[in-house]
């Protein structure tokens, strides 16, 4: 009899090893799967994300951008705030710089802010559908000035990338 007592218990402390064992299995999977969901939205987000640059041209420290919306994602103005602007320029003495430029409402030396959202730009027709709001398809203008002139004749750069990333680079002359 007393050795089907301690069988007994030896069979519970095995199942209640099991059990426990299992609960931190599935714990351990749960955990995993929520991770990888979270892990292929943010992919998703990445592969949504698709801006070009089309075009840059200045007019002294001004310097104009056009930017297509070629993703599924939308950009409102607290996403504007997240972009990344980058010029890269000679002035008018030939030195060199790179400025990161960030988001203002109002423009100042040092800072971008959106001129225009375009369904077109090239045919200036102005966007209809969720007005300040870079959609799908649309294009939109934005204006970054700069702390000194771009020279003449020079070559410049103009890179632009949304927090998702999908960097574009378009290139303008001084």
């Amino acid at each position: 009899m007393g050795t089907a007592v301690i069988a007994v218990m030896a069979f519970a402390i095995v199942l209640a090893a099991s059990f426990t064992a299992l609960g931190d299995v599935v714990g351990i999977t749960v955990t995993s799967a929520s991770s990888l969901r979270s892990s292929w939205r943010e992919a998703e987000r990445v592969v949504d994300s698709n801006v070009v640059p089309i075009s840059a041209s200045n007019s002294g420290t001004d310097v104009d951008i056009v930017i297509a919306n070629r993703g599924r994602l939308k950009y409102a103005e607290p996403d504007l705030e997240n972009w990344e602007v980058v010029i890269r320029y000679d002035d008018t003495v030939g030195t060199s710089h790179v400025e990161y430029l960030s988001y203002a409402a109002v423009l100042t030396a040092g800072s971008w802010t959106v001129q225009q959202i375009y369904l077109e730009q090239s045919t200036s027709t102005v966007e209809i559908y969720e007005l300040d709001i870079l959609n799908q398809e649309e294009e939109m203008v934005i204006r970054a000035r700069l702390a000194n002139t771009p020279g003449t004749p020079t070559l410049n750069q103009v890179t632009v990338s949304p927090p998702e990333g999908g960097a574009g680079t378009v290139h303008f002359h001084g």
